[in-house]
């Protein structure tokens, strides 16, 4: 056994189905409101369509070796899949996704009630609190494997931290925990820390009070993850020649810097959700406060797990995607640790718990509809998205702007990709800084500007000026010259204004109708 069970009751079947509602309907409406791909996925759908006919891996055939620019080993394979049956990957990988989500917000749910909230008010509003946070329905969409890695971290929690029903031999459960740590250390290349702070606990734990059954599953478990993990990085280095993906490349790295811009990601979510910080704050204390009750090795790995993921998001300095992707994997160990906290204050004040749970659910959904209670110069203190402020645009606290930003540039580029696979030859080489939905439909030759799927780009110093997060390293489109590229820019633009300001006295192709009426694909040439 892990730690001990509950000894107060679990909840009615009655009260588990109503906390199940109040979190699986606000979460499927926001999932409805945010439902979108992002472009970033579309470099995963290219080299998924690329492994499905044969070529491997790889995002442009015939570079050698090819370069690892995507982040999702497992999620590209399964895709990959779904080429293979003849389904779309958009909707294939939000199809995945979202089912992912809803299995997240069950998981959180169960386990609050058989754990970490069993009373009323305690497991209502921690299960309300998780199905009103924005950034779990959001990435629970956007194509990416976000969500699917933070099921199979709550998984691991779940299967980790509890007795197997009808119980199991430390072998068998061991066994258990290895194939959920192996999955989750694929399906993400930076997934294994997370293996590491739901196992690195137990194992400690069960060692300091020699508790064999405490930490030896969860050491056969990590055994087992890490050799999975390992043998990925041997593969890794064979087939791209790199023990780290590319992608890992274009950050900063871990630095002074890297960890100043990850604080204001961090502190600029915490202002724009200021429910997010409240249940962190609520989950750190409460699981700590309520060790006796749900165990030592559990409250200590939930406080890992929340602390730790914040500060891995701190110390990589963060990311330019709307609704704080980077802290998603966190907030339903937040939830957990929430509850443990309601339930505390319930117990002296269920009429606190009560206001408590729905101020913190309220200030966590209120950003999904652009409402803020912090204002605006509060935020703008933190921002951290600096390319707009290096274009000269005042940068943007809002992350439904930002949402609304990134799904219309996807949408674009895809528009643009599908426009190049029209109208330019198919040997034809583009230079572009998202390489997503623009190389996905064109099928070109694409140089990366962001250095994402171009390796030398990737391997440059950083610029001195700090750019927003992934942005760090990028290049003119000139950069690319001594390659001969067939185009250097490209675009679609209304053809009664043609051509665009900003190009104006720079020699433009006009190569054809972009799918909207009136509109015109061009390109900059790049001889």
């Amino acid at each position: 056994m892990s730690d001990p069970e509950p000894a107060r009751g679990r909840p009615s079947a009655a009260l588990v189905g109503a906390a199940l509602a109040v979190a699986l309907v606000p979460f499927a409406l926001l999932v409805w409101r945010f439902d979108f791909v992002c472009d970033d996925a579309y470099i995963t759908f290219r080299y998924a369509r690329n492994f499905a006919e044969g070529r491997g891996l790889v995002y442009n055939p015939g570079v050698e070796p090819p370069v690892e620019g995507y982040s999702e080993f497992l999620w590209a394979v399964l895709l990959r899949l779904g080429f293979d049956a003849g389904l779309a990957p958009e909707a294939v990988s939000r199809a995945l996704s979202i089912a992912a989500g809803a299995g997240l917000v069950v998981l959180c749910v169960f386990s609050l009630a058989r754990r970490f909230a069993p009373s009323p008010v305690a497991l209502l509003g921690a299960s309300l609190v998780l199905g009103c946070a924005p950034p779990l329905a959001v990435w629970s969409t956007g194509g990416m494997a976000t969500a699917p890695a933070a099921l199979l971290a709550v998984g691991l929690f779940v299967v980790t931290y509890r007795p197997l029903v009808g119980g199991a031999s430390t072998l068998r459960r061991g066994a258990l925990i290895g194939l959920l740590a192996a999955l989750l250390a694929l399906v993400r290349a930076d997934a294994a820390l997370l293996v590491a702070l739901v196992l690195s606990p137990p194992i400690v734990v069960g060692l300091v009070q020699r508790r064999p059954a405490v930490w030896r599953p969860a050491l056969i478990g990590a055994s087992i993850g890490a050799a999975a993990f390992l043998a990925h990085v041997a593969w890794r280095m064979s087939f791209y020649g790199d023990w780290v993906p590319n992608t890992a490349r274009v950050k900063l790295g871990f630095s002074a810097r890297a960890a100043g811009r990850g604080l204001d990601y961090v502190v600029s979510a915490f202002l724009s959700m200021p429910g997010l910080a409240i249940a962190f704050a609520g989950a750190l204390v409460g699981a700590w406060c309520a060790r006796k009750r749900i165990g030592p090795a559990t409250a200590s790995g939930t406080v890992v797990l929340v602390a730790g993921v914040t500060l891995y998001a701190i110390s990589t300095g963060g990311d330019f995607m709307c609704f704080a992707r980077f802290l998603l994997p966190a907030i339903p160990f937040a939830a957990l640790g929430f509850g443990a906290a309601l339930h505390l204050v319930e117990a002296r004040s269920r009429a606190a718990a009560v206001g408590l749970a729905a101020a913190t659910a309220l200030l966590t959904v209120l950003a999904a509809f652009d409402v803020h209670v912090v204002p605006e110069s509060a935020r703008q203190a933190f921002h951290f998205r600096h390319n707009q402020t290096l274009s000269g645009v005042a940068p943007s606290t809002s992350e439904v702007e930002q949402w609304r930003n990134m799904r219309g540039r996807a949408e674009v580029w895809a528009e643009t990709g599908r426009a190049l696979a029209r109208h330019a030859p198919p040997e034809a080489s583009v230079v572009f800084g998202a390489v997503g939905a623009i190389g996905y439909f064109s099928n070109l030759f694409v140089y990366d500007r962001n250095g994402l799927v171009t390796r030398e780009v990737a391997l440059r110093e950083p610029h001195a000026t700090l750019r927003s997060p992934g942005h760090d390293k990028v290049v003119p489109p000139e950069y690319f010259l001594r390659y001969d590229p067939t185009y250097l820019d490209v675009g679609i633009w209304p053809e009664a204004n043609f051509p665009p300001p900003a190009m104006a006295g720079v020699r433009l192709l006009r190569l054809g109708p972009a799918e909207r009426p009136g509109w015109i694909l061009w390109a900059r040439p790049g001889a």
